[in-house]
């Protein structure tokens, strides 16, 4: 169970509710909040509305009034102060409910409506039912609403709500009469409550069908994933052929099982080469070693003489010479590969380098009869470590006398080429086959003309490698068995 909490498509279905569950909270509040805000500002204007058109019809009705001559003006809008208002308030009011009478608006309305004087009296009203004992305005209390002639205010009878508009009617600026609007709410917050209930109700229930839903399509969706663990535990050291499976979608899944499976190349391929070396280097140490041994169990399975005994040991001695020179070129191939060669790099002649190294060689090659020379070159110097730059060309001239017959000649030529310097290692051997100008530089890889020469098929990558951490390029030009041309531009300092 523990485990199951902790799975993706889990914490993909527990964050996809709890969003969708905080998105819905806020959408349904927005909603509800502009939904009591529309229908309470609906209430309030049709509160507005009744009153206004209460207001006008009654403005008409006295008009036409005074106009036929049945009631004198001062009578029906008495001037402030004068004798008599509340006997011409009585007639204002018996006006009101002849004008009712005939125009049948209150009784028509579907709003609460009253009519009173400013005196506190009651004109007119639609009341019925309970609204006959709901008491309002409470005068002592409501009076300012009254007097300010235009404003809202909301009252409760018996939990019941009702919003109430007072719209104060002036003559000649003389406060007449207050029209009174009711609206009841319960409606408003019955279908409010109504919400609230879908709301409260339905909200969960739709994060539960989301959350089921989510969990189904976060399974569907992870399943190639499945699918990619499934296929990597049966992918060992001894199968590495297996590749996880793909959908080709084009999708980030379908990317992620391709880089993996590019990766697994890339083990796979390390894995044979790791291999391959190490029976490389098995061979080229089995070989020196069962020389030695059987050395030693020649000198000690008889008496031999004190030169015998010393031509052993010289014998020893080249193959110990030879294994020291093996182990000293793997660990330079093992720094490189893991990045770890250290350079002490300065400005170096490259025309003294070309010179030692044929100084070095002219005795080997004076005993091949092989003539070497170094062409007249311009003294040209790069930024370097003299002492890697030495191995690098001490390995392509020993190569060059190593496969150069009896009679040929090995060059070293150095020329200024655009903003490199170019070393030409030229020889008249057996050359190398166009097939094979990239393989020569595998690590202990050996042509079948080489394989009669004594070497571990190091030399080039060595030489490949010193020349890579200079920043040049090594290639070959070679047809055989015309010869062969190794190139290395290194390039020349600012």
């Amino acid at each position: 169970m523990t485990a199951f909490f902790r799975t993706v498509k889990f914490r993909l279905t527990l964050w996809y509710a709890l969003i969708l569950t905080v998105f819905l909270a806020l959408f349904a509040f927005w909603m509800r909040s502009e939904l009591s805000r529309a229908l309470y500002r609906d209430a309030d204007s049709s509160l507005f509305k009744q009153a206004v058109a209460i207001d006008d019809s009654l403005s008409v009705y006295w008009r036409d009034l005074a106009e036929k001559g049945q009631e004198k003006e001062d009578v029906l809008f008495p001037a402030a102060g004068s004798a008599g208002d509340t006997a011409k308030h009585g007639r204002v009011a018996n006006l009101i409910k002849e004008w009712e009478r005939s125009e049948q608006l209150l009784g028509r309305s579907d709003l609460i409506v009253r009519i009173l004087c400013v005196n506190k009296s009651l004109v007119i009203s639609n009341l019925k039912g309970w609204e006959r004992e709901v008491i309002f305005p409470d005068f002592e209390r409501d009076s300012s609403f009254m007097e300010q002639g235009r404003s809202y205010q909301t009252i409760h009878f018996r939990k019941k709500p009702v919003r109430l508009y007072y719209h104060r009617v002036d003559v000649r600026k003389h406060p007449l009469f207050v029209i009174e609007a009711g609206y009841p709410l319960q409606d408003v917050q019955a279908t409010l409550a109504r919400l609230d209930f879908i709301m409260i109700i339905w909200i969960p229930v739709a994060v539960a069908a989301a959350g089921v839903a989510g969990w189904f399509l976060a399974r569907r969706t992870l399943r190639p994933i499945d699918l990619m663990i499934e296929n990597a535990r049966q992918i060992t050291a001894a199968h590495l052929k297996g590749r996880l499976g793909r959908s080709h979608a084009g999708d980030e899944l379908d990317r992620l099982a391709g880089t993996l499976n590019e990766m697994m190349d890339r083990i796979a391929l390390s894995t044979k080469t790791v291999q391959e070396f190490s029976a490389d280097v098995s061979h080229e140490l089995k070989t020196p070693l069962a020389i030695i041994r059987g050395e030693i169990d020649l000198a000690l399975r008889k008496s031999r003489t004190p030169e015998a005994l010393v031509e052993t040991l010289r014998v020893i001695e080249g193959e110990v010479n030879g294994l020291i020179r093996l182990v000293d070129d793997l660990l330079l191939l093992m720094r490189s590969d893991s990045n770890q060669l250290q350079f002490e790099k300065k400005r170096v002649s490259l025309r003294e380098v070309l010179e030692y190294v044929a100084r070095r060689f002219g005795e080997r090659a004076h005993e091949k009869q092989v003539d070497m020379k170094v062409a007249p070159s311009p003294d040209l110097e790069i930024e370097g470590d003299e002492i890697y730059l030495k191995r690098l060309f001490s390995n392509l001239v020993d190569n060059a006398i190593k496969f150069t017959p009896q009679g040929g000649g090995v060059e070293l030529k150095l020329e200024k080429h655009g903003a490199l310097a170019r070393v030409e290692v030229l020889d008249n051997g057996m050359g190398i086959d166009p097939s094979m100008r990239e393989k020569v530089f595998s690590r202990f890889y050996r042509t079948d003309q080489a394989r009669t020469h004594e070497g571990a098929g190091l030399g080039l990558a060595i030489a490949k490698v010193i020349c890579d951490a200079h920043r040049g390029n090594l290639h070959i030009d070679s047809r055989a068995p015309h010869g062969t041309v190794v190139l290395v531009d290194l390039p020349l300092p600012a």
